[in-house]
């Protein structure tokens, strides 16, 4: 997989999803093999998602060094996904991945911004 398949198959997802209602997707490539990408997505019921990835790729996978999902409702943070090496989690079987739910640490395996986006939308069902 390369950054542009990476990101192509990002876009459409995005495109087609039937409850956002607009995003920005920010690439920064570095090198051939290296992409930071962050942007913000709205969805129709108002909540919003921050996100920031840093992947390299390799011949046939995207592997995640960093990632951060941040998903609020005005400016109420909801949760958050990352695996910043957080003092806090280390406790978590996860660490460094952990999600923070409220003033909560919890153990996390790493989640992808589509696995986001799905939990974001069972919350507001």
């Amino acid at each position: 997989m390369s950054p542009a398949e990476y990101i192509a198959g990002l876009q459409r997802f995005l495109e087609s999803h039937p409850h956002i209602a607009s995003f920005q997707l920010n690439t920064d490539h570095r090198g051939e093999s290296f992409l930071y990408l962050h942007g913000r997505l709205e969805f129709l019921h108002g909540g919003t998602l921050d996100f920031k990835e840093f992947l390299a790729f390799h011949s046939n996978e995207a592997e995640k060094y960093m990632y951060a999902y941040n998903y609020r409702q005005n400016e109420q943070v909801i949760f958050r996904y990352d695996n910043a090496p957080d003092p806090r989690a280390q406790h978590l079987p996860s660490y460094p991945a952990h999600k923070h739910a409220g003033e909560t640490l919890l153990p996390s395996d790493q989640v992808s911004l589509m696995d986001v986006v799905a939990e974001v939308m069972n919350r507001n069902r």
